[in-house]
């Protein structure tokens, strides 16, 4: 967990929506509760990283979507509001940080890559080339919604990947079942082994019916890098 916190989780990013609606005359603009990502490669001041596709899908509803990258160590407004900072508009504060374009997604990895610029020197974990086996210990780094750069360890606890997808039984993405805690807001976030390498991207969990997390499924390595290669090629 210590080496998680000190050289992987400023890979960590948040991934946060400006929604702006026209409807008749007047206009409005919210800003979604934020969600993962995980950063695997640069090049100059380009950044790339990984994310579940759903979460930076557009509404239909929405006239504009615009998506904008937190680092690690940049504040949530109300974080930045409590340690004096400067009041304005919460999407006047969201469009300062930069705005991600996405490279390319694909709906039966539920993936997305996305890239963004920015000067800042942030950490690049790289995927790894084996899938996790069972019993594994692993590492889920995300931002819960109202949390950030929360680490989390666990297990694998599937011997094989297995189905897991929407209630409807649209999709269903052969993925790896692992015990480190998740919970809203951290889909699209790395699951990491203890090399510190993505062996994962989580894509939602299970609970309980009380509504206590039982497991996290995240899409394995080897899915990641055929996407990617999907991606380059």
């Amino acid at each position: 967990m210590e080496r998680v916190d000190k050289y992987a989780l400023p890979a960590n990013i948040k991934i946060v929506q400006l929604k702006y609606r026209n409807e008749g005359n007047s206009s409005s603009t919210s800003v979604s509760a934020g969600a993962s990502g995980v950063i695997i490669r640069k090049e100059s001041n380009k950044y790339y990283a990984l994310t579940a596709k759903h979460v930076v899908t557009e509404n239909d509803d929405i006239d504009k979507t615009q998506i904008v990258v937190m680092g690690y160590d940049d504040l949530d407004f109300k974080d930045y509001l409590s340690r004096g900072g400067a009041f304005q508009g919460v999407v006047n504060y969201y469009q300062k940080f930069p705005e991600a374009v996405i490279e390319y997604s694909n709906d039966k990895y539920d993936l997305a890559l996305i890239s963004f610029i920015a000067d800042e020197v942030y950490t690049v974990l790289p995927v790894a080339d084996e899938i996790p086996e069972y019993g594994d210990i692993v590492a889920s780094m995300s931002n819960p919604y109202s949390k950030r750069n929360i680490v989390t360890a666990g297990k694998i606890s599937s011997r094989k990947p297995r189905p897991f997808g929407d209630e409807a039984g649209k999709m269903q993405y052969p993925m790896i079942k692992h015990t480190a805690i998740l919970s809203e807001g951290s889909s699209g976030s790395a699951l990491l082994n203890e090399n510190l390498e993505v062996v994962g991207i989580n894509l939602g969990g299970n609970e309980n019916v009380f509504r206590h997390f039982i497991s996290g499924m995240a899409m394995p390595s080897d899915r990641i890098r055929a996407f990617l290669e999907e991606w380059e090629n």
